[in-house]
């Protein structure tokens, strides 16, 4: 009990001490040759030609579906400009390439399953294109053209670091794209466009840059930097070639869950929207709600009707991975829109009973994920950092201040059951161990909350200790600090009250997106494995 006690007092100072923008963060990167990025080593030429011949003839995986969504319609060429350069190349050329190598090289490796030779030989090449990647991306320039190459870059920049759970990084990448794509227009529809191929490969690099900003300012608590009052081409994705419909019906529920997203930030839990009384939250909160249910109906038939199209042609199972992780991504996002629905007077939880069943739900939902990327650390590290740490999980936070309020057991046991998920991953990263450790810190000290407060009523040597939880939970916003006008209308105190409230959800919403700000930052010191830097 002491050591959950030490490890949430740590938890809460790391958090006070956390910065507010944690900046880019390139622990790869190398200093650049005097020749320039060209003069950094490549993997092995012969391998690269072979894979992409491979590729080719073999059924779509994650490395053409990426090329696919950027707009990458050969990418060979783009590999010979920098194996083979006549003249300079771009540095936006040399990232997209390595980006590609490392989704090429990190689908080999997940396919390649007995022989560890050949699987360990593509991990030192993934290793190598992910150093010119880091290092490519720490040097760019701030000001940048706008090309369409340049937004390519910039989006192919955003997945990787999204893949190895850099949201804050991410971030910078992802609103360089977005400036870009304004200044050039690419959101205005031009009547005058001579050529409609180069407008469709811009709105799709446009819409992919969308769909990112909005899950990226819902998770950092910041402004998205596309706002919807300034889009006039049509909202949809226009793919040509394999699968065309089905993406397109993918993407489309992508866009949809996106816009959602941006609705809930900026209806519920912006400054402006906490500056509202929860009456007129709890509305908003239930038609956003029901704005969600919608979209995970439409979600539930594109991705049924892709699934069964990649499963006839023998697709990458990675693929299946992103498109199965959108149920969990909904489901907490519903989550944190309930979390916005005050619990009926009286209840022992601020919760409402909608946003309890919704936490649930999205709990079993990762779990059954879980089971469809167990065998690979590679599969589980993507499907974890794009589904539970790019969108903040609510559904674990909630359910953690339930326990903390009720003492459910069958709640405490999902929460133990969830934790016990995540360590299964902590192999695959340097940020998949700390979130097993969060994890693990987090429903270690709601089961032993959960006992302290059992044994109050019996052992008076208790109360110190359960006391001394509860400052700590409330410094990580994780922890309602009661007050006796809520709830009470008579009171002239009622208004205050009700600012109690919204100020509760605000610090809960603050205190949980800290605490997966923690994986960006070193936590060595609360103890576990401290890894390398990835």
């Amino acid at each position: 009990m002491w050591e959950a006690l030490a490890n949430l007092r740590q938890l809460a100072e790391l958090q006070s001490r956390q910065s507010i923008s944690h900046g880019p963060r390139f622990p790869l990167q190398q200093p650049i040759p005097k020749g320039g990025l060209g003069q950094l080593p490549m993997p092995p030429m012969d391998i690269v030609v072979n894979l992409l011949k491979r590729v080719r003839a073999s059924p779509p995986g994650l490395f053409t579906f990426v090329c696919y969504f950027i707009g990458i319609s050969d990418f060979s060429s783009l590999c010979r400009m920098v194996y083979f350069p006549t003249d300079d190349f771009s540095d936006s050329t040399f990232i997209i390439v390595n980006v590609g190598l490392y989704y090429l090289f990190l689908e080999q490796h997940h396919l390649t399953v007995d022989n560890k030779p050949l699987k360990d030989e593509f991990a030192s090449h993934l290793y190598t294109s992910r150093i010119n990647l880091e290092t490519a991306l720490a040097n760019m320039s701030l000001f940048m053209s706008t090309k369409v190459e340049t937004v390519q870059a910039l989006l192919m920049g955003t997945l990787y670091t999204i893949d190895v759970c850099r949201p804050s990084v991410a971030w910078h990448l992802n609103c360089a794209a977005a400036q870009i794509c304004q200044t050039a227009g690419f959101h205005r529809r031009d009547l005058s466009t001579r050529n409609p191929e180069e407008a469709d490969i811009k709105a799709i690099l446009f819409w992919y840059t969308y769909t990112t900003d909005k899950a990226l300012a819902l998770r950092l608590g910041r402004a998205p930097a596309i706002q919807d009052w300034e889009i006039t081409i049509p909202r949809t994705f226009s793919f040509d070639g394999i699968l065309s419909l089905e993406t397109k019906a993918v993407a489309g529920t992508w866009l949809n869950a996106a816009t959602l997203q941006g609705q809930v930030y900026e209806q519920l839990f912006c400054p402006a929207a906490l500056s509202q009384p929860p009456a007129v939250l709890a509305e908003r909160a239930r038609l956003l709600a029901a704005k969600c249910r919608r979209v995970e109906a439409e979600s539930y038939q594109s991705r049924e009707m892709a699934l069964s199209s990649l499963e006839k042609i023998g697709a990458s199972p990675l693929v299946d991975v992103h498109l199965k992780g959108d149920e969990v991504q909904l489901l907490s996002t519903m989550t944190l829109i309930y979390r916005a629905v005050p619990a009926p007077e009286g209840s022992p939880t601020r919760f409402c009973q909608e946003c309890i069943d919704t936490a649930r739900k999205a709990c079993h939902a990762h779990f059954t994920c879980m089971d469809l990327v167990r065998k690979d650390p590679h599969a589980r590290a993507i499907y974890v950092h794009w589904n539970l740490v790019l969108t903040p999980f609510a559904p674990f936070f909630v359910l953690f201040g339930y326990v903390i309020e009720t003492s459910s057991q069958e709640d405490l046991q999902l929460l133990k059951q969830f934790s016990a998920s995540i360590e299964e991953t902590s192999d695959a990263s340097e940020t998949m161990q700390k979130l097993s450790r969060l994890c693990n810190i987090m429903s270690n000290v709601a089961a032993l909350y959960v006992e302290a407060k059992s044994q109050q009523v019996e052992d008076q040597a208790m109360v110190p200790i359960g006391d001394e939880f509860d400052v700590y939970l409330s410094q990580l916003g994780l922890m309602p600090v009661m007050d006796s006008t809520m709830g009470n209308a008579d009171d002239p105190n009622a208004e205050f009250g009700e600012n109690t409230q919204v100020n509760q959800m605000a610090d809960w919403m603050s205190g949980s997106r800290n605490l997966l700000g923690l994986l960006e930052q070193d936590i060595s010191q609360i103890g576990g494995v401290q890894w390398p830097p990835m």
